[in-house]
């Protein structure tokens, strides 16, 4: 029994020091306090500064004005959020404001009358007082809450705060939700008709009757009235503190924060007011306006940034909309020429198929038939596999399958397979290597090379340079296709330039994006690919126009075998 009473008492202790520890506590209460003090202890001379019923008016006036703001300001707040915290405040305001009219208007008209004052005043000010406190303590206690990733902010399991989050935003109106509100609804409309009717009351009753004990000559605790909203206001402040509402990133809360504070104070030194208009009948009034302006500040503050808040949402929103047209016209645009890049090997497959079917006698007679078919065949295989890798990627499952090879001599293997697609168009391939020239063109006959190793998946590579070569010639109707391979500490620098028109202005920033072609065939998925593939292996891809429209250059990096890679390769 003993430890558990020592282990809370621990507890209690960690918090208190943790508390103090706040930097929000420090900033905006221990410091707000100091100054507090100072104005408490002035406040204990009651001559230093004697006003008069006038000044009491325009005092009060402020005050009914800036609880008008607030009040709207607030309310507005909780139309616009659909928050029960804000509404119930901006109540709290608005009847607050009322009395205080009441209170400055009555005062006004008799301040002739010092009997009535000497007790009308207090009693007035301590309903409006009452009614305000008992609404901001229900309004933090009942009606305030943090959200998940402002939990996030005290350090608590992330992981626990995604199940909360996800669990908010997934079911939003289950049943138990929807009853709950409900009763807060019917508890709301419960507080604030009996708030409002006892505030009411006290205000009215102020008129003709005297309270027991209202003001208290012989005592040094002059005005015992102001003692329950002191300590409502108290005790609002310790449920701010202890359900965390400093963490809100809303400024609001932090303006609440400091008014309750101003509030404390102003209750302690109208305590101890001797008469009407002494110094801490007057002090009190002022740090009343003063916490109201408070208030007003953090309002407005809290309105600009919800502004600037909601113009950059909107402007990202907008953005999205705008990705979300592009992505879904390239989307249809790729259908449209997925189907269409289908539909052309489709049809010679399947009408050839069909001929030959019908057809007797040795296969040799319809040779150039079958080869027609193995062509368009091996055309679907390649869109096919496209399509794949473009799904392989999105999905974040393209598997390499590293080897250590020689890139010289795969490139000068390709440049061999690719000679005869060259030959039609009257192109030459000249292939350079450390800027000597190796071959001197696709028909070249093979020459003892340096070899260059690098740890890749060979398929791939071999993937990157067949459509970055497939498209050179393509576009290059006559002129020199030019490969050059240099290297450097670190990496293999691959420059592939061609002689052709080069690449549309428009295309170029995009050239590496899904479904951009510059071609009426093709799917726009190879260069998307190849630098995907490139990427992956800890590489660059880049294009751009040679000088004077002469062309184009594509350039790709690829790390170098390290000597170490090297020796475990070959162990």
């Amino acid at each position: 029994m003993f430890n558990q009473y020592s282990s809370n008492h621990i507890q209690k202790s960690l918090r208190l020091l943790d508390l103090f520890s706040n930097k929000i506590f420090i900033k905006y209460t221990l410091i707000p306090t100091i100054p507090l003090l100072i104005f408490a202890v002035i406040a204990v001379d009651p001559y230093l500064w004697v006003g008069s019923e006038i000044h009491h008016f325009y005092i009060e006036l402020f005050a009914v004005i800036f609880s008008g703001v607030i009040a709207f300001y607030y309310i507005l707040h909780a139309r616009n959020l659909n928050d029960k915290f804000s509404l119930f405040i901006g109540i709290g305001f608005s009847v607050s404001a009322s009395i205080d009219l009441l209170h400055v208007a009555v005062s006004y008209s008799l301040m002739e009358n010092a009997d009535f004052l000497k007790y009308f005043i207090p009693q007035t000010w301590f309903a409006g007082r009452i009614f305000l406190s008992s609404m901001l303590l229900v309004a933090i206690a009942k009606y305030s809450s943090l959200f998940p990733e402002e939990l996030e902010l005290s350090k608590i399991d992330q992981s626990d705060n995604q199940k909360n989050q996800i669990m908010r935003t997934s079911h939003p109106l289950n049943l138990n939700q929807k009853k709950l509100d409900e009763k807060l609804q019917k508890n709301l409309i419960i507080y604030l008709i009996f708030l409002g009717i006892v505030a009411g009351i006290i205000a009215i009753v102020s008129f003709f009757f005297v309270f027991p004990v209202s003001v208290l000559d012989d005592y040094s605790l002059h005005r015992p009235y102001e003692i329950p909203p002191l300590i409502l206001f108290t005790i609002a402040l310790i449920f701010f503190y202890k359900k965390r509402l400093y963490l809100k990133k809303d400024v609001i809360y932090k303006g609440i924060l400091i008014y309750l504070l101003v509030d404390i104070f102003s209750q302690i030194i109208m305590s101890y007011s001797i008469q009407s208009f002494d110094t801490a009948h007057n002090l009190a009034h002022v740090l009343k306006d003063v916490g109201y302006f408070v208030n007003i500040i953090a309002l407005a503050i809290s309105g600009i940034r919800y502004t600037i808040n909601l113009k950059e949402r909107n402007e990202l929103i907008q953005n999205q909309y705008e990705k979300i047209k592009e992505s879904e016209k390239i989307k249809d645009e790729f259908i449209n020429i997925a189907a269409h890049e289908l539909r052309t090997p489709i049809q010679p497959i399947l009408a050839l198929s069909i001929f030959l079917a019908n057809k007797k006698g040795a296969i040799e007679e319809y040779k150039d038939h079958i080869e027609i078919i193995m062509k368009n065949s091996k055309r679907l295989q390649k869109l096919s596999e496209e399509i794949l890798d473009a799904a392989r990627i999105e999905s974040r499952s393209l598997d390499l399958n590293l080897e250590r090879f020689d890139l010289l001599g795969l490139v000068t293997t390709m440049i061999s397979d690719y000679s005869n697609q060259a030959d039609g168009n009257n192109i030459s391939v000249l292939f350079v290597n450390e800027g000597k020239d190796v071959e001197s063109d696709m028909q070249g006959k093979k020459q003892e090379i340096v070899k260059l190793y690098v740890y890749a998946d060979k398929d791939r590579i071999i993937q990157v340079l067949s459509n970055i070569l497939i498209n050179s010639i393509k576009f290059t109707k006559k002129g020199n296709i030019t490969i050059v391979v240099k290297r450097t500490f670190n990496r293999v620098f691959v420059k592939i330039s061609d002689s052709g028109p080069g690449i549309d202005k428009e295309i170029l920033p995009r050239l590496f994006d899904k479904f951009i072609t510059g071609s009426p065939s093709g799917t726009g998925l190879g260069l998307y690919i190849c630098k995907n593939i490139i990427e992956a292996h800890g590489g660059n891809i880049w294009a751009k126009n040679n000088d004077e429209n002469k062309g184009a250059t594509f350039t790709f990096t690829l790390p170098i075998v390290t000597q170490k890679l090297v020796q475990l390769d070959n162990c």
